[in-house]
């Protein structure tokens, strides 16, 4: 059941992802929203599960990575709902910067801090 979770987060984090590169989330925000949302539902999970036996500094890393992924959620929701082209452009690449980071310090805990 974990890796199950584990794939499905994955796979919704790239959807996402995909949706900001391509700048279609206003035009798919019923999937860009549902992917937001069960994203962070999956990532808690993940998070909770893998609590059980963390490596040094952690913490401390994987706070920064919630934080960002909170605001790469929020950045969707904002850009399902619209605004001014200027504003959406920058929310983009907000959400894009932040996601990238985020993506990188899961793949840094994934294969490398073990």
């Amino acid at each position: 059941m974990n890796d199950i979770l584990l794939y499905l987060h994955l796979a919704l984090a790239l959807v996402l992802y995909a949706l900001l590169l391509a700048g279609r989330v206003r035009q798919w925000r019923g999937l860009a929203v549902t992917a937001a949302l069960l994203l962070a539902v999956t990532g808690a999970h993940n998070f909770v599960m893998r609590m059980k036996s963390p490596p040094a500094g952690w913490h401390a890393l994987v706070g920064v990575k919630v934080l960002l992924a909170l605001h790469v959620i929020a950045m969707v929701f904002l850009l399902a709902r619209g605004a001014a082209p200027e504003k959406e452009r920058r929310w983009r690449i907000g959400a894009l910067a932040s996601g990238a980071i985020t993506m990188v310090i899961g793949l840094y805990y994934s294969n490398f801090a073990r």
